[in-house]
């Protein structure tokens, strides 16, 4: 099984070659940090034109999600339901959670 970390790479590796998605990504610098309950933490760095994922803790992130490193790794690739997740109490979200719902559908445009 692969981390999240290395899930959410492959998923940015595919919107980065997306124009279309890159393009969509106009809106204000975003950062998103990922705290797997049994793993490392990572983020996500979304500004104009550009989406990047880091090792490690970013200062002052637009939205945190916690889960296990399972939960994560099946959402990235479309395996789960982000919001089910949410629902029942899997995943949890502290900080903007509209800018949270926003990233479900930036990574969700990737699968499709």
């Amino acid at each position: 099984m692969s981390t999240p970390l290395e899930s959410l790479k492959e998923l940015v590796g595919r919107i980065s070659t997306d124009q279309k998605t890159l393009a969509e990504l106009t809106k204000k610098e975003r950062r998103f940090q990922f705290r797997p309950t049994d793993g490392a933490p990572f983020y996500l760095h979304i500004s104009p034109g550009s989406i990047t994922v880091h090792e490690g803790e970013t200062a002052d992130p637009t939205a945190t999600v916690i889960a296990s490193s399972s939960d994560l790794v099946d959402v990235f690739r479309g395996q789960a339901d982000p919001f089910k997740l949410f629902f029942s109490g899997k995943l949890r979200v502290q900080g903007n959670l509209l800018e949270a719902q926003e990233l479900a559908k930036i990574l969700g445009s990737a699968r499709t």
